[in-house]
């Protein structure tokens, strides 16, 4: 499964998943539905720790989502990020390229498991995970 579905699946309410993964996959549909993650991200709270800011910042936050199992790269889901939506990138690459931009952004780190959501600044990041997908 790849890790926007895989996200979707595990970390959405269910009303807005299937809209979510269909738009992510049209071309034509993406970047309205990249824009949405500056707003509210339909995210199901019991799967959410939104972080202190004190620990939204690049070096912490890798830190903490590796002690959580993440990998070295993780998938990127990002609103006016051109040249990394989409892609695989490594993990430290990606914190501070989305902990830089202004806009709405998504780590998948593992797939249906861990994920960092940073809305629009100035709002605070938010860590989501669940034990099992």
């Amino acid at each position: 499964m790849d890790h926007e579905a895989a996200f979707a699946k595990a970390f959405l309410t269910s009303e807005k998943r299937a809209r979510f993964i269909q738009f992510l996959a049209d071309p034509k549909r993406r970047k309205e539905m990249l824009e949405r993650l500056n707003g509210d991200l339909p995210y199901m709270p019991g799967f959410a720790t939104v972080l202190p800011s004190e620990q939204d910042f690049p070096g912490e936050l890798e830190k903490l989502l590796k002690a959580k199992g993440a990998g070295p790269t993780c998938h990127v889901i990002a609103c006016g990020l051109k040249k990394a939506d989409g892609r695989e990138l490594p993990l430290r690459e990606a914190l501070h390229l989305i902990c830089m931009h202004e806009s709405g952004a998504i780590l998948s780190c593992i797939p249906g498991r861990l994920a960092y959501y940073k809305p629009e600044s100035p709002g605070l990041g938010i860590i989501l995970e669940r034990h099992q997908p």
